[in-house]
């Protein structure tokens, strides 16, 4: 084993769909996308306009491996104008429905080092996902149907609060299987890590 790139652990790529094809603006935050022969994990998916391009889908990538990087050793953004995604179709492996699947909503500081994270985990009991009580004092709660639309939408509101930061941050969206909070939250930590040092998983 490479003392400059061991082996990754992480359950991020467990239990996956085989290869299928889908509209290109349909990629979400931790599918693995194929592109010009390499795979990517898709960290963060956001759209953002661009000066004579108009909006755009930018992917937050990483490579699975260093073949895959391609020389590119850290995430990088592949932008795309949304009028043209529309024509486009993608290759992706998505996470499938699992119990132990925690989504993770991810905050890097200035630096790329793992700051914080938010997490919701498949079929939890879950407020969000509830039927809202005619009582504000009173909490519903049904197993939760929407994690990783849980966690993509922590990003953005996160996002959208930038500006009132001292410092510029990166947000993840990432998926693990792991059977407590703790261990969902180390998992990622030691994936950004990766990726600040390494560049690829």
């Amino acid at each position: 084993m490479s003392t400059i790139c061991p082996e990754f652990t992480s359950t991020v790529l467990a239990a996956r769909t085989a290869p299928m094809t889908v509209q290109r603006l349909a990629v979400k935050p931790g599918d693995v996308v194929h592109d010009g022969g390499a795979r990517y994990l898709v960290l963060n998916v956001r759209y953002a306009d661009a000066p004579h391009c108009g909006l755009r889908q930018c992917l937050t990538v990483a490579a699975l491996s260093h073949a895959d990087a391609q020389g590119i050793l850290k995430p990088w953004t592949m932008g795309l104008a949304v009028d043209y995604a529309r024509t486009r179709d993608a290759i992706v492996e998505a996470p499938e429905p699992d119990a132990r699947r925690w989504w993770v909503a991810a905050v890097l500081d200035d630096r790329g080092r793992f700051e914080g994270a938010n997490g919701y985990q498949e079929s939890a009991d879950c407020e969000r996902c509830a039927d809202k009580p005619l009582d504000p004092a009173r909490r519903n709660y049904a197993p939760c149907k929407a994690a990783q639309s849980h966690a993509w939408n922590q990003v953005g509101a996160w996002e959208d609060s930038r500006h009132r930061l001292e410092a510029p941050r990166t947000y993840y969206v990432l998926p693990v299987l792991a059977d407590t909070w703790e261990d969902a939250r180390t998992q990622v930590r030691e994936l950004c890590e990766r990726l600040r040092t390494i560049g690829h998983l």
